[in-house]
């Protein structure tokens, strides 16, 4: 039974056609929290439909409400309690792996699990990957638990964050992962010339990191970029990539489309292949 289904006796025809389709369930089957978009229209019934959500998904033991867009060089954003557990930490399951953290102090997203997977399949075992701004973990845990790779280096900033991703590496037993507290352009001048792939999953800012990337890699690599664009404008990312790289063996494989995003924009990879 639908969301919509359970909220058929409780809220006015007009009311219900207001009710979002889709939200994200963040943990297990033992503890979940969701995170829903409530339109302003309905805040007056938001507990009603925290009720019927934590109805239709019985792990679900909290409920939160975005309040506002994700903002801040670690991109979280505000959220308002709406219903359940005030302690949001779950332990969500990707891919096999384990990954604790607390969406209201972490940025994570479980839409982009597929995302992820997409990348663990081009990841070979003789590999050093780098992840620029790695969050609680995920790209750099499941790359190194299901890739296998030599060597996997993720640098993040956010103090929080990190906290997670240590306590990530040794929930998943990891003895692959290198955990690098501190600012991406400092931090990144260590591994220059060390790395075969780079990941920058920070689609706000991370083609301003691109020459930092290059760098990371050896004479051959490949870089994925995330950045956020309407469909039309994918060749002026492409042009300004390619004008940032200089001249040299580099060239821009394709940008693939991974997500929609807002109106008309859509989050997008862009894979480099250098050498």
């Amino acid at each position: 039974m639908g969301l919509k289904d359970l909220l058929k006796n409780k809220l006015t025809k007009k009311e219900l056609s207001l009710v979002p389709t889709s939200f994200d369930i963040i943990g297990n089957r033992e503890k979940a929290v969701a995170i829903i978009e409530i339109p302003e229209k309905l805040q007056k019934k938001s507990r009603i439909i925290a009720n019927a959500l934590m109805k239709q998904h019985r792990n679900v033991k909290s409920v939160l409400e975005k309040s506002s867009p994700r903002k801040g060089i670690y991109r979280t954003r505000d959220y308002g309690f709406i219903k359940g557990d005030k302690n949001t930490e779950i332990m969500h399951v990707e891919n096999g792996c384990r990954l604790l953290l607390d969406p209201q102090k972490v940025y994570f997203s479980p839409r982009e699990g597929t995302e992820r997977q997409r990348i663990v399949q081009q990841v070979s075992k003789k590999e050093i990957v780098m992840v620029f701004f790695a969050g609680a973990g995920p790209f750099a845990i499941v790359i190194a638990k299901k890739s296998k790779p030599k060597r996997v280096i993720g640098i993040e900033l956010s103090e929080a964050a990190i906290d997670y991703f240590w306590k990530n590496v040794k929930l998943n037993k990891l003895e692959n992962v290198d955990v690098v507290h501190g600012n991406v352009k400092q931090k990144a001048r260590d591994y220059y010339g060390k790395c075969d792939r780079v990941i920058m999953p920070l689609p706000e800012t991370a083609i301003d990191y691109l020459e930092d990337a290059a760098k990371c890699l050896k004479k051959k690599g490949v870089i994925h970029l995330y950045f956020f664009s309407e469909e039309e404008k994918i060749a002026e990312w492409k042009r300004k990539a390619r004008k940032m790289l200089g001249k040299g063996k580099k060239h821009i494989v394709q940008a693939r489309k991974v997500l929609p995003y807002g109106p008309r924009i859509n989050k997008y990879r862009m894979d480099i292949e250098v050498g």
